[in-house]
């Protein structure tokens, strides 16, 4: 699934040059269920600007095994943070490598000084352990991730062309055998940020976890703002990095409250969204500043994010009618195929779920075989997707226009749904979703959903297989193109359907619920509808 909604998909370089080849290669993809090391990459300057209350409500929910102070003023991020047991690590700001580890000693997260004058000897330290009687100490066969602050973009905006700089001085401070084996995270380089660079005759590949200094030019500007980010590294060196916005946790995480209104609630005694949600209404509405209609708004938000449920704000029902829940994979997110359509016929345990599948790039008989399949069993039912207006639908009618042709009117008769657009914009919203974001994945998770497949994303599938067609098309011999894991993509593409039944379950049942109400209830009767305002 890759849609604006979504995390987009990794980029490399502007184009070829600077410091050695580099190219985009497809995504080490995690072994199936399997769990990662997750680093919290946290920018000095949001440590020191968010309130306290917010950056601990973030810390919390992410749990990470270890915060990396980024840039900018990532000396901060230790002084300002609240008192907490996760490691703080600080690329670059020692003369010797810090250390810890994650998954029962499986990973081995080093911090790579920028100077140093015994880096071998220091790190092989950490890596065998030495005592060998210490508990703590890593496997030897031990994931290693490097974190540096050394490594950054340069950037030629006359040619448009990007290298990395400092490469070799980072090269040669590694012990043998790092370079190539190791996962390496710099702070100086965007967070999403990929590229496959060779160096002394081997490989290496880099993962940006901060924020590049490097001004790309007019149209290409890579310095926004910096947000924290959620790096999760898996012991076979594949990496996921998501953006995280730290106002969606704690107060912030309400919908309709600002840090204006996080202060006011604050001062009133109100800490978190539980405190909200379980508030007498009426002392909500007496707030100053709030008054009756927005604090309805922020009680309901409150409870969807306190207690993970959904919220109903409006009196509009669900469609009639056996949903098919679908979802597709694209090439990108201005997508020129639609190569996999994911179907789940039923709900999100029990349901069936089918792949129509591209046989080989250009095919269009996983198309037509969708088709004929919907032309059996859709009749009177509502197609759904998750930001199926904007995307999904969309896609596959330009696609049917270019492909199937003799198909559009029949599927322009289905009766096709946007569930994100029901809960959140159909007049005026008909729920409040929990999660830290809208997108169908938090929320889901936030409804107890948990998927099989880990450490990948729309973006990296999109990457995955936009790496391989054009492999495909280039050579004379497709035959000896490595194919993707197609059923780990696939399974991906399970997991989002699931995902979306979990949440139409979970707003079938708000919609049958009286505005404002929730299934958590109190023996003092301090929660209950929106009615309680009047």
């Amino acid at each position: 699934m890759q849609r604006d909604t979504d995390t987009p998909p990794p980029e490399g370089p502007v184009s070829g040059g600077g410091h050695g080849d580099t190219a985009t290669v497809r995504p080490t993809l995690p072994p199936l269920g399997a769990n990662p090391a997750r680093l919290l990459a946290l920018p000095g300057s949001v440590a020191s600007n968010q309130h306290r209350d917010t950056v601990v409500a973030m810390v919390e929910a992410l749990d990470p095994d270890a915060i990396v102070a980024t840039p900018p003023q990532p000396g901060t991020v230790g002084a300002t943070l609240p008192a907490t047991e996760i490691p703080v690590l600080s690329p670059g700001r020692s003369r010797s490598p810090e250390t810890t580890t994650a998954l029962d000693n499986k990973i081995l997260i080093a911090t790579i000084p920028s100077e140093t004058r015994d880096i071998e000897a220091a790190a092989v330290r950490a890596d065998d352990g030495v005592v060998q009687d210490d508990e703590t100490a890593p496997a030897a066969e031990a994931h290693r991730v490097c974190l540096t602050t050394l490594v950054s973009l340069e950037i030629d905006p006359y040619t448009r062309s990007a290298g990395l700089k400092h490469l070799d001085t980072y090269a040669n401070q590694l012990p043998d055998g790092w370079l190539s084996t190791a996962t390496h995270c710099s702070t100086a380089l965007r967070a999403g940020y990929r590229t496959t660079t060779h160096v002394d005759g081997g490989s290496v590949s880099l993962v940006g976890i901060g924020q590049t200094e490097a001004a790309l030019g007019v149209g290409v500007d890579d310095t926004d703002g910096a947000d924290p980010a959620l790096v999760e590294v898996f012991d076979n060196g594949a990496v996921s990095v998501e953006s995280v916005a730290p106002e969606a946790f704690g107060l912030r995480g309400v919908e309709e409250v600002g840090e204006k209104r996080a202060d006011r609630l604050r001062r009133a005694g109100y800490t978190d969204p539980i405190d909200v949600g379980d508030a007498p209404p009426h002392e909500l509405a007496d707030l100053s500043g709030l008054g009756r209609s927005t604090a309805t708004t922020i009680q309901a938000a409150a409870n969807a994010q306190a207690h993970d449920e959904v919220v109903p704000t409006g009196d509009d029902s669900l469609p009639y009618g056996d949903p098919i829940f679908i979802d597709i994979e694209t090439d990108g997110r201005e997508p020129s195929c639609a190569w996999l359509i994911g179907v789940l016929d039923g709900g999100p345990e029990n349901g069936h779920y089918m792949a129509f599948g591209e046989g080989e790039p250009g095919d269009i008989g996983h198309l037509e075989a969708f088709l004929n399949w919907m032309d059996a069993n859709g009749e009177g039912r509502p197609l759904v997707a998750w930001y199926g207006y904007n995307f999904d639908f969309p896609v596959l009618r330009d696609q049917i226009q270019q492909h199937c042709p003799e198909y559009l009117d029949r599927w322009d008769d289905w009766y096709q749904f946007d569930l994100l657009w029901w809960c959140r914009d159909k007049n005026g919203g008909n729920v409040v979703l929990p999660g830290r974001s809208n997108k169908l994945e938090p929320v889901a998770k936030a409804l107890g959903w948990e998927p099989e497949t880990t450490g990948i994303d729309g973006g990296v599938v999109a990457e995955v297989y936009t790496a391989y067609r054009r492999e495909w098309l280039s050579t004379d011999d497709p035959s000896t193109v490595s194919e993707p894991d197609w059923d780990r993509l696939k399974r991906y593409c399970e997991d989002d359907v699931r995902a979306l039944a979990t949440i139409w379950e979970a707003c079938s049942d708000a919609a049958r619920r009286e505005p404002g109400t929730s299934t958590e209830s109190t023996d003092t009767g301090t929660q209950g509808a929106l009615s309680d305002f009047s």
